[in-house]
């Protein structure tokens, strides 16, 4: 049977059409929006999709073993009454090992939490190499909505500023929890932990260095005391 010429075209340019069709990309991969200082720095993986309440990983390497005291943890979400130590852990440093005990407690809820319908509560870490070092964070500022929390960890003279960052890449819309944490040293972004994704992802200047250790200390807690998105 003869096909006529308009049938024979139709068919054409629907195997054309067929012929061009192009797999879908990827969705490109949500991130944590990065400030300049730290775009150019190298960016580490590290840890498992779900902490539960112990375990170990590497860091380039370097071994870190964890308890933690509920099987869930997060500073935008209430601490269990029943939880005193929230977390322990240690990492095998270039300096040697570091351990840290870390406790948590509620305080009196601010004007600031009645207002975000939250129960910040307080993470507090100390090392006990010398020199000693701790850690603190809690609630923070209230920022177009959001409740942040915002801390330092010091060792000796040297400061580290703690702030979550509640921003993604491309995206004018802040989240209530954060999607990660920036370290600051003298008013300028030295490090990031971007929990945004499956797996932590670290940012942080050469871990020999006292400010390496100092970030790196840091970010392992902040890390532990939250689930990774």
């Amino acid at each position: 049977m003869r096909r006529s010429p308009f049938v024979l075209a139709t068919l054409v340019l629907l195997l054309a059409g067929c012929a061009s069709v192009r797999e879908p990309r990827p969705a490109k991969e949500s991130r944590m929006a990065q400030p300049a200082s730290v775009a150019g720095v190298a960016e580490e993986s590290f840890g498992k999709p779900a902490w539960g309440r112990q375990g170990e990983f590497t860091l380039s390497g370097q071994r870190v073993r964890y308890e933690r005291g509920a099987e869930r943890l997060s500073l935008f979400e209430p601490l269990a009454a029943d939880v005193r130590v929230p977390l322990r852990f240690s990492w095998a440093s270039p300096a040697g090992d570091s351990a840290t005990t870390c406790e948590g407690w509620t305080p009196e809820q601010s004007a600031n939490g009645r207002l975000a319908a939250a129960k910040p509560w307080v993470l507090s870490c100390r090392w006990g190499s010398a020199p000693a070092a701790m850690l603190q964070i809690g609630e923070g500022q209230m920022r177009r909505g959001k409740l942040s929390r915002e801390g330092a960890y010091r060792r000796g003279e040297l400061t580290v500023g703690l702030r979550s960052v509640h921003l993604m890449e491309g995206s004018p819309t802040p989240h209530t929890a954060a999607v990660g944490y920036e370290m600051l040293h003298q008013g300028t972004v030295v490090g990031t932990v971007d929990l945004s994704g499956g797996v932590p992802r670290l940012r942080r200047p050469d871990p020999a260095t006292p400010l390496g250790r100092a970030v790196t200390e840091a970010a392992l807690a902040l890390a532990l005391a939250s689930e990774p998105s």
